[in-house]
């Protein structure tokens, strides 16, 4: 399973992604199937991201208006 830290890493995933998980060891954890209640934006502080649409796994992606990957 890839952790959220490692989608990151390689691009994956917007880095203004932020999840509890990021900053406990959370072994046996799959990413994609996270609670989206414990995601939000580095930049908004909130579920939602800068163009006003929920922060996720599966959204913050490249091709999304605010993604950041680098």
């Amino acid at each position: 399973m890839t952790s959220l830290n490692l989608l990151v890493e390689r691009g994956e995933i917007c880095k203004c992604l932020r999840a509890k998980s990021m900053y406990y060891d959370a072994a046996g954890e799959d990413p994609s199937g996270e609670n989206e209640d414990s995601m939000w934006c580095a930049h908004t502080q909130s579920i939602l991201g800068p163009d006003g649409q929920v922060v996720d796994v599966r959204h913050c992606r490249p091709g999304r208006s605010c993604c950041e990957t680098t």
